[in-house]
């Protein structure tokens, strides 16, 4: 019978946070909330990409990461550097085998990711490889909570996870799907939005209050609107 590890796990929460946004927030609240109820208080990292084949991230590096600052005050969160701090291309694959190299052998390692993401697994540098560096934490989207389990590759089913429980006792290896959803919010409206300077109550039901302050003051993604209450 496997115990619980006596690491502190560390939890990584990967995207280019284009803008960071409240869904972003809730999947860290909800891993730290989950990881507490066993008794074990987690690390959770935010890990901003430097930049995805998938996806134009035109925004610099240095607005994302003052946005994720801004976002992260006054939470247990913080920020990981590896990627950004990387020489491009860089590969979620190589960038958990460098952390994993830094943290050691023992350590539960945990990467969250929603299910579009976990879907286009197999396009990404080793694909279900990740998973000899890490445990994989996903969230469906709600009209895939239940293909997020009925297509599962046969070799994933035999290593996912029925508890969160589990992912405490192995340094990797697992994967876990949350019955949770996280709210519906998505980036790319956000900065469509922003640069079109409309739907300003949607973004602050979006954004966290500091990054809807932050595109007023910088006028990010060509936001003038005025911040109304």
């Amino acid at each position: 019978m496997l115990t619980m590890s006596r690491y502190r796990p560390l939890v990584l929460l990967g995207g280019s946070f284009d803008p960071i946004h409240n869904g972003h927030l809730w999947m860290a609240h909800e891993v730290n909330q989950e990881i507490t109820t066993q008794g074990i208080q987690a690390e959770i990292k935010f890990l901003p990409t430097a930049g995805s084949p998938f996806k134009n991230t035109a925004t610099s590096t240095k607005h994302r990461l003052a946005m994720l600052r801004q976002a992260l005050r006054d939470t247990p969160f913080s920020i990981d550097r590896t990627e950004v701090n990387s020489p491009p291309p860089t590969y979620t694959l190589d960038t958990l085998t460098l952390i994993r190299q830094r943290i050691g052998p023992d350590r539960p390692l945990i990467f969250v990711l929603g299910q579009d993401s976990f879907d286009s697994l197999p396009r990404w540098k080793g694909g279900y490889e990740l998973l000899e560096m890490a445990h994989l934490w996903v969230f469906p989207r709600i009209e895939h909570q239940e293909q997020a389990v009925l297509t599962l590759p046969d070799a994933l089913l035999e290593k996912k996870a029925l508890t969160t429980e589990q992912l405490l006792k192995k340094p990797q290896g697992l994967l876990f799907i949350d019955e949770k959803t996280p709210p519906e919010i998505s980036s790319t409206l956000i900065r469509q939005h922003l640069a079109t300077s409309e739907q300003v109550k949607l973004l602050k039901k979006s954004l966290p209050t500091r990054v809807m302050g932050y595109n007023k003051s910088t006028k990010l993604y060509g936001f003038t609107s005025p911040y109304e209450s």
